[in-house]
């Protein structure tokens, strides 16, 4: 028989069983931060705005206690909400300069983005990139062009089939940074991907762009290929202004 073992810190701050008895989904925490991010949205909460007590936020969202706790602490590692002791749950103040994970966040949930987030984070994409292409012409390996040129090669023949490229298109633009041999590169524009993945479905499913797109990676790819920093990063440019930005530009414009 075992022997029993008071709780450690770590136990008591584990999951616990809701008013049932039972311990929350394993998923629960993503879909009750969607719930929360969505209950700030549609009340109109500003920067510093308090929300309701932990026990009344749950009621409203009919999400268990356990979920809504790891909800807010994940909010609060993000810097979107403060949770001060004796007080509530506050919305972080003007200057609490959320991290950018909370505007991917937010994309992933379907939360609208103003038109100025929109912009402000593909300027910053494009800065990535091109430096990222600079970077790559100077320190890819011979490995990094094959996984590239196969990239390349299933895009065609997925065109062949008529049907969309978005993650290879995702795969070989990543497949470019990781050519810098940067990993912390790669981490940083993957979080751009994640954010523009709504955006990138509807611009992608225009098989004219897909062709469009296939075409510039065969050119980004020549200029890698022959260590043309010039050429590489001018055909990346137009690669991103020219599509992918000009279409943003034109939709977010519709939004504002």
């Amino acid at each position: 028989m075992l022997a029993r073992r008071n709780p450690s810190r770590s136990d008591r701050g584990a999951a616990q069983p809701n008013a049932g008895g039972a311990l929350p989904p394993a998923d629960a925490e993503p879909a009750v931060t969607g719930q929360v991010l969505r209950y700030i949205e549609e009340h109109g909460l500003a920067a510093g705005e308090r929300l309701p007590s932990e026990r009344d936020l749950a009621t409203q969202l009919d999400v268990s206690r356990p979920a809504l706790r790891e909800s807010l602490a994940t909010l609060e590692a993000l810097r979107l909400i403060t949770r001060k002791p004796n007080s509530g749950i506050y919305l972080a103040g003007p200057n609490a300069y959320p991290s950018f994970e909370s505007v991917v966040l937010r994309s992933n949930h379907g939360l609208p983005l103003d038109r100025d987030t929109i912009v402000h984070s593909m300027e910053v994409r494009n800065l990535l990139e091109l430096q990222a292409i600079e970077l790559a012409c100077e320190r890819r390996t011979a490995a990094d062009l094959a996984l590239l040129a196969s990239i390349v090669e299933q895009t065609g023949q997925r065109l062949v089939d008529n049907r969309s490229i978005i993650d290879l298109d995702e795969a070989f633009h990543l497949g470019v940074v990781a050519a810098s041999h940067n990993p912390v590169f790669v981490q940083i524009v993957h979080s751009f991907y994640r954010l523009s993945i709504v955006r990138r479905r509807v611009y992608f499913s225009d098989l004219r762009r897909c062709r469009r797109s296939h075409r510039e990676h065969q050119e980004i790819l020549r200029a890698i290929g022959a260590r043309d920093t010039t050429a590489a990063r001018e055909a990346m440019r137009r690669h991103i202004h020219e599509g992918f930005w000009r279409s943003i530009l034109r939709r977010s414009s519709r939004v504002a």
